[in-house]
Order: C-alpha cells, then sequence, then structure tokens
C-alpha cells in the first residue's frame, strides 16, 4: 500500500484574505495571496507545517446548518498548544469566541473556538 500524508485542507470563505488575517493574527499563521482558478481572492497559509487554502466563494453558496455537528463536510480542525492557559488568555484578549471553554478530555485538554464563516477549530493540550 502506498504511504499517504496530509497534503493540505481548504476552506471556503466570503472573504479569504481576511479570514487568513484572523488566522495570521489568532495563531501566527503564514499567509499568502493567491487566486482561485476563477480569478477570486484566495490566501494560502500555513499553520504549524499544516497548509490550509482558503477560497473566496461568490453566488448563492449555501450557509452551513444551525448545528455544525449536523452537517456534512469539514466538522473542525484542531490546533496543538503548549500551554491552554496562556492560549486561552492570548485568544480571549484578541477577542477570539470560545464556543467551548477549555476543559479535560480522555486525558487532554480541549476547546473549540469560532474562526471566520462559522470554522471550528478545536484547541488541544497534551
Amino acid at each position: 500500500m502506498p504511504k499517504y500524508t496530509m497534503q493540505h485542507i481548504h476552506l471556503f470563505s466570503r472573504d479569504a484574505i481576511a479570514a487568513g488575517k484572523f488566522y495570521a493574527d489568532a495563531f501566527g499563521a503564514k499567509t499568502k495571496e493567491a487566486t482561485t482558478w476563477q480569478g477570486l481572492a484566495r490566501c494560502d497559509m500555513n499553520i504549524g507545517g499544516l497548509t490550509v487554502l482558503i477560497s473566496t466563494i461568490e453566488g448563492d453558496a449555501q450557509e452551513t446548518a444551525a448545528d455544525r455537528n449536523a452537517q456534512l463536510g469539514i466538522n473542525h480542525f484542531g490546533v496543538r498548544v503548549d500551554d491552554m492557559d496562556e492560549c486561552y488568555k492570548d485568544l480571549t484578549a484578541k477577542g477570539v469566541i470560545f464556543t467551548s471553554e477549555p476543559h479535560e478530555f480522555r486525558g487532554a485538554k480541549i476547546a473549540f473556538i469560532e474562526g471566520p464563516d462559522r470554522v471550528s477549530i478545536e484547541i488541544v493540550e497534551y
């Protein structure tokens, strides 16, 4: 069997550049502006070695379900931290919204925040 490795995650946004700015400000992501094949703005970024592409979309895009756990597609992605308490203080000071406060879960500390376009982001310390 061939070896498979994660190459990227691709997100859609109404404003890819603004979304990229959120990730750069919140997590120190390295971002680079690009364009989609339709000529719309795209943000290519790297968060701790993971490539995340954010494409701007226009038109009649469907909004996500009211309950993000009842929709298909990406449910969330995770960002690992060394110190959850420090992370919580840092992100709270930046105005980031926590949808789930830090708590113990299966030997780790986890929390969830809301990113641009209602993207759910898990913060994990283990």
